[in-house]
């Protein structure tokens, strides 16, 4: 056998079990940030509930927040792809439908993975940038334009950036309020949206 082929041959297993590791990692920080919050959490306590060493952590991220960062990055990828299955597939008509839809999708999402809201206000660096935003906002503009066919690509595009705005700022009330007005949150939320959709004209 070709020594390049059988090289390769051993590192895709090893790539995977690397691959495999690095995930398990990433669950388990996900489940412990969730639990006791982004500061409780310590590198010792991943390694330990993960079954690894703490210098096999290591291996994969350096400190804490580069695994807050590799979860985060994580969540933006997987809310693109989960927004465009959503609005693509919704059959909304009305500004109401599209907030109703929007906002408990959202609130789905989020609900769907622990360390979400928890990382939000933790002392995490992180941004991404102006270009990884872009699918996303697009995806939000074309749902728009069913709902209210009048709006320019352009326009849409713009009403999109507003609705991602007041959606980080929902997420961010919806967390620091007590359990028993999240409700109330939610259903004020709704009604900033459809507001502010039954007033976004056409440029």
């Amino acid at each position: 056998m070709p020594p390049t082929l059988a090289n390769a041959q051993r590192r895709k297993p090893q790539q995977m079990r690397a691959t495999q590791r690095r995930a398990k990692f990433l669950e388990v920080a996900e489940q412990l940030i969730g639990k006791s919050g982004y500061e409780a959490v310590t590198m010792t306590g991943i390694a330990e509930v993960a079954g690894a060493s703490i210098g096999t952590l290591y291996d994969y991220f350096p400190d804490k927040q580069s695994v807050a960062v590799a979860l985060l990055s994580q969540y933006g990828e997987q809310i693109d792809a989960y927004w465009a299955a959503v609005l693509n597939e919704s059959h909304v008509e009305t500004e109401r439908e599209f907030a109703e839809l929007f906002i408990e999708g959202l609130l789905a999402f989020v609900h769907d993975r622990p360390a979400y809201l928890p990382l939000l206000a933790g002392s995490i660096v992180y941004s991404r940038t102006a270009e990884a935003r872009q699918p996303l906002r697009r995806t939000i503009a074309g749902a728009l334009q069913k709902v209210k066919p009048r709006l320019s690509a352009e326009r849409a595009f713009l009403c999109a950036q507003v609705i991602v705005e007041l959606m980080k700022g929902m997420l961010t009330v919806y967390k620091q309020a007590a359990a028993k007005d999240r409700s109330t949150v939610v259903s004020d939320f709704k009604e900033l949206v459809v507001a502010y959709l039954t007033g976004c004209h056409p440029s």
